[in-house]
């Protein structure tokens, strides 16, 4: 005689999508999750009662896989569900890294060469062919570094998936020859820094690539190194981060564009107003970094940078 189940549902810790499982036996309260390298994997099923005790129920005999969450499991009630009609969903365009732009090639309506530019330095070339409905897609993709025949490199159904795959051939290569993170939120979080720390992340992350950790982790651990280095507005006060040099006779603000820790003036700073120690915000005492003088170079910098944004 066959077993029977009962049909549980959950949300996916990391996609925030519905996921429903299949579970004979005593009855669950939790699903528990685990992190192999490779985006979340299903471990196993928890009938503790707290949160804090299936987080910590054992689930894998794998030595590379860690626990990392733990989420609520409903019963899914036997009935029919009433199938109605789905509105086709209207295409989003998708948001492109920091500093890609597309630009037609004249004013013109109607023109079909766009210039794809990064950093204001042209990269390549979009076609737009989407008016004769092409199965293939409708932007066709150019760049004088493709090494493919003509220079194509592939046709994409929308402008921005084209112009992204042209600045793909300029970007540092990541761990395992990846361009980017695979998980969406690390993937925008990387895409809207500056091209000089991305490329700064993607080296770093292939240097941790020796074997001994997986691509994701790799990602993960260089994204963190960077945002060490690059502290933004106290969390708490919503007030500028400040930074101090070896020094320490002035008060700094540090540089968003550059990688590694450098200050607008071009210096190396040491110290930050606020940082994160296993996972608290620490502050140093006020006299050593919110008692010092502004630094002339930095304001002067500071103001300059304003001026061309509002430009």
């Amino acid at each position: 005689m066959a077993r029977t189940k009962t049909t549980y549902r959950t949300i996916h810790p990391e996609t925030n999508e519905e996921v429903t499982f299949n579970k004979g036996g005593r009855p669950i309260r939790w699903i528990t999750w685990g992190d192999l390298g490779k985006g979340f994997v299903h471990f196993g099923y928890s009938s503790q009662e707290t949160y804090a005790k299936a987080v910590k129920a054992p689930r894998s005999s794998n030595p590379y896989a860690s626990r990392y969450e733990a989420t609520p499991a409903t019963v899914v009630e036997d009935e029919t569900p009433t199938v109605e009609p789905v509105a086709a969903e209207e295409p989003q365009e998708r948001p492109m890294r920091a500093g890609l732009t597309v630009i037609p090639d004249s004013p013109r309506p109607g023109e079909m060469k766009l210039n794809v530019e990064l950093d204001g330095e042209m990269i390549g070339v979009v076609f737009d062919e989407s008016p004769a409905k092409l199965a293939r897609g409708g932007f066709a993709a150019w760049s004088s570094k493709c090494r493919n025949r003509g220079g194509i490199v592939g046709f994409y159904p929308s402008k921005e998936e084209a112009a992204e795959a042209i600045a793909d051939l300029y970007a540092a290569d990541g761990p395992g020859g990846s361009k980017a993170p695979a998980f969406t939120k690390r993937r925008a979080r990387f895409f809207a820094l500056p091209t000089v720390r991305r490329n700064s992340v993607a080296v770093w992350a292939a240097s941790l690539y020796d074997g001994t950790r997986t691509v994701t982790a790799c990602w993960t651990a260089a994204l963190e190194r960077d945002e060490s280095a690059h502290p933004g507005p106290d969390p708490e006060t919503g007030e500028p981060v400040y930074v101090r040099t070896h020094s320490a006779t002035t008060r700094h603000l540090p540089n968003p564009d550059k990688s590694g820790r450098r200050t607008l003036c071009g210096q190396e700073w040491q110290l930050a107003s606020w940082y994160r120690h296993e996972g608290q915000i620490r502050r140093p005492a006020d006299w050593m970094i919110r008692g010092l003088p502004d630094c002339g170079g930095c304001g002067t910098s500071h103001a300059a940078r304003q001026a061309r944004a509002a430009a």
